[in-house]
């Protein structure tokens, strides 16, 4: 849980210190008093990373030359005090006192699910949006999951670098360094490929569960990983069979066409893909199901995370809000809600906090 935090010159939020429970936190108030700016935060010091932008120094408040945040988080095992300075010139982040060569040094330990409105893109959206999902809940699973896949974006970015001077008739170190860096995208590319496959067997399990809640019993989906694999079997021979089939394509394009960067995660009900056919309730349900199964899954493998929640209970039926309410308790996790009235909410919270 994170039991501390201390932000200054943070978006629009005045100065916060405060101590938290380990349940329920109602955050209410008007659209723009800093609700979500609050929940950002929280998840930036969790996570390492923002759920809102890809630009730390945009956290920054206009009327402010520095930004400060600073947490305590404790488990049953560990605990972890993590502060973050954000100026226009540079961005410095300590954990437990010691300089850190960047924010994403807060990642793994202290496990963060974010689940806010444009959720329904989880669902609707591109490929690319399924696939981030995807890896966020993989470096749940295992926490060496998150170095394999920086390993696997710089080398499929050097092999792209590779194909676009190729293709411009400037390719740096000739052939060998092409079929090295294709060695090694296959060797990643095929653990990658194993470890969303054990993912996948997990969650097949667990959305189709959550959302039969949500629906009531009246509605049942499953889930299925669309790849260009024939098989689970002898992945690194597969992968290098298709990068030769492809690389013809590939130098002409100046890109590399096939491998797990290409894949999509497909929820389906009667069997269409709910991204084409399923309402605004249903796929909304979907995307709350996915975001449940994910903390599953962090649970099973590392810690309940902190569950962070925009004001996503406002776009939901009363039942399905109901369902929601009985799921976030049976989580047993620290929890934060932002919603513009606490009186709207279906359950009591164990503490609130008022903005504007």
């Amino acid at each position: 849980m994170i039991e501390k935090i201390l932000l200054d010159g943070v978006r629009a939020l005045p100065f916060q210190k405060r101590n938290f429970s380990s349940g329920i936190t109602v955050v209410s108030g008007p659209n723009g008093s800093g609700k979500t700016s609050l929940l950002e935060a929280l998840f930036l010091l969790c996570q390492g990373f923002s759920f809102r932008t890809r630009d730390l120094k945009s956290i920054l408040s206009w009327y402010a030359s520095e930004a400060i945040l600073r947490a305590e988080l404790v488990s049953e095992t560990k605990q972890s005090t993590r502060a973050l300075r954000i100026t226009k010139d540079a961005i410095t982040a300590k954990k437990e006192g010691e300089l850190c060569r960047g924010v994403s040094a807060f990642f793994g330990e202290f496990p963060a699910v974010m689940m806010q409105p444009s959720d329904i893109e989880l669902v609707r959206g591109a490929p690319e949006i399924r696939r981030r999902w995807m890896d966020e809940i993989l470096c749940f699973q295992s926490k060496k999951n998150a170095d394999l896949l920086r390993r696997y974006r710089r080398i499929l970015s050097q092999r792209n670098e590779w194909l676009h001077g190729f293709r411009q008739g400037k390719s740096v170190g000739g052939e060998e360094v092409f079929v090295v860096l294709s060695q090694q995208l296959v060797s990643l590319g095929a653990a990658l490929w194993q470890e969303r496959f054990r993912l996948i067997d997990n969650l097949s399990l667990l959305i189709p569960e959550y959302y039969l809640k949500l629906s009531a019993g009246k509605e049942e989906v499953r889930v299925s990983y669309r790849t260009v694999l024939d098989s689970r079997e002898s992945l690194e021979t597969q992968f290098m069979e298709l990068l030769e089939k492809n690389e013809d394509s590939e130098r002409r394009l100046g890109m590399t066409l096939v491998g797990p960067h290409r894949d999509d995660f497909i929820l389906w009900l009667s069997d269409y893909e709910m991204r084409s056919i399923g309402s605004q309730g249903q796929c909304r349900s979907a995307s709350i199901a996915m975001r449940m199964s994910a903390i599953d899954v962090a649970s099973a493998m590392s810690l309940p995370p902190v569950l962070l929640l925009d004001d996503i209970l406002a776009e939901l039926d009363f039942n399905r809000r109901l369902a929601v309410s009985e799921m976030i308790r049976e989580k047993k996790c620290q929890v934060f809600v932002a919603t513009p009235q606490e009186k709207d909410l279906p359950f009591s919270p164990d503490d609130s906090i008022i903005f504007g």
